[in-house]
């Protein structure tokens, strides 16, 4: 169903960790962090259907949420890792808390960035779906550059802009993406059409990593109610980050990772 593109460290001794970029992003996202990383873990970082270099065979089924979470069970399973630690960002920590919670003895920790559970009822998801349609009509009359600019002007990513390197990750958007791909992503795959998950949080027995932007107030309270109904969440809020902590403080993302290896 898919020809995944990768980036793996040679460090093959070392604990694996999985990790899963957010919507419109691309395994490149990670460069600084697994360079920072290779060390400690062997990395392996992958292009999620509809992003970067991955091709999606199966064009009728290979954007759907579950599907795509099947299929990098089978791509660990290519490459023999049994069992690894799972960070995502925003839609990719969407898919590894998805990952987690039915793969359990795949995972052994779970760490989330700026990451949802879901929505709890119909009404919400049909609302999301409805939202998510104007998305995707924008991708396909609005030129793509403009379109990826003012994505960043969301109250989410309050303040990203005044970082260094912003400018470097506004081209990355726009060199590694198609529009049309992105699309697919976000209808089939889109927090309106994937599994509520946080009734499953609430009695998961393993290890959870919980990281938000301070700035991010949306993530915050989304996520300081997944701590007080995950008896094995751990929450940090970083300060002076919205959305995108990786990004805006890699320092403080590899703190959360590294502070309770097993």
């Amino acid at each position: 169903m898919y020809r995944w593109h990768y980036t793996q460290t040679s460090t093959l001794n070392l604990s694996p960790l999985l990790l899963l970029h957010g919507w419109m992003g691309s395994s490149e996202d990670y460069r600084e962090v697994i360079a920072s990383l290779s060390w400690q873990y062997n990395c392996l970082a992958i292009d999620l259907p509809g992003h970067g270099k991955t091709e999606v065979i199966d064009e009728e089924n290979g954007y759907n949420f579950v599907n795509t979470a099947l299929g990098i069970i089978e791509l660990l399973d290519s490459l023999g890792v049994d069992r690894c630690a799972i960070a995502g960002y925003s839609f990719g920590g969407r898919l590894a808390l998805y990952l987690a919670l039915e793969f359990p003895d795949r995972f052994d920790r779970a760490i989330l960035e700026s990451t949802s559970p879901g929505l709890a009822t119909e009404i919400d998801r049909q609302a999301r779906i409805a939202s998510d349609l104007q998305i995707i009509d924008r991708l396909s009359t609005e030129p793509f550059a403009d379109f990826v600019r003012d994505w960043y002007r969301q109250s989410l990513f309050v303040g990203i802009d005044k970082h260094p390197e912003f400018p470097s990750l506004i081209e990355l958007r726009i060199a590694t993406n198609k529009p049309h791909k992105l699309s697919k992503s976000l209808q089939f795959a889109g927090l309106g059409n994937q599994p509520y998950l946080g009734d499953r949080l609430k009695v998961h027995p393993q290890s959870i990593s919980l990281i938000v932007g301070a700035l991010d107030r949306k993530f915050v309270d989304i996520n300081q109610e997944l701590a007080r109904s995950c008896p094995h969440a751990i929450l940090k809020i970083v300060p002076n980050c919205s959305h995108n902590v990786h990004f805006q403080n890699p320092q403080a993302w590899r703190d959360c990772l590294t502070s309770n290896i097993d």
